[in-house]
């Protein structure tokens, strides 16, 4: 079996990537902080969550987590 090395930078974006395609923003910054990493540089740590986000994408996600909680 061939294992695929990468980087601990890319693969830092890759996991900060799926936690939150598959639990969210918030869900993921819990589980981030119960790892201990809520006593990082949270600016160091937002540049990665929204590194690929625009303040109209995010505000999107927002809307549209708003509405499937009045569902």
């Amino acid at each position: 079996m061939k294992t695929n090395y990468l980087p601990q930078p890319v693969l830092m974006e890759k996991a900060i990537e799926a936690l939150i395609e598959k639990l969210g923003i918030s869900k993921a910054s819990e589980f981030w902080t119960s790892l201990g990493y809520g006593k990082r540089d949270y600016t160091q740590l937002r540049k990665k969550i929204f590194l690929k986000e625009s303040i109209e994408s995010l505000y999107q996600k927002i809307k549209k987590a708003e509405k499937s909680k009045r569902k």
